[in-house]
């Protein structure tokens, strides 16, 4: 099931579990992280400090832990 989203930006689609999920035109997915306090201070820090966005750091940690490293 497609329907149009937003500003054509995303698209929702019928999950595995049969639930909407939103997926990008590039193939990104949406998902929800519940960070501790202390933790999301230190990303906002260091997110401003290297002058990236908090979303860039995640996903480059996440790969890292996952070896999915390019």
């Amino acid at each position: 099931m497609r329907l149009g989203y937003g500003r054509g930006m995303s698209e929702k689609r019928l999950g595995p579990r049969g639930g909407e999920t939103t997926i990008s035109k590039t193939g990104m997915i949406r998902m929800t992280l519940w960070l501790h306090p202390d933790e999301a201070k230190a990303l906002r820090l260091k997110a401003f400090e290297d002058h990236r966005t908090q979303a860039e750091i995640l996903r480059e940690g996440l790969r890292r832990v996952l070896g999915l490293e390019d």
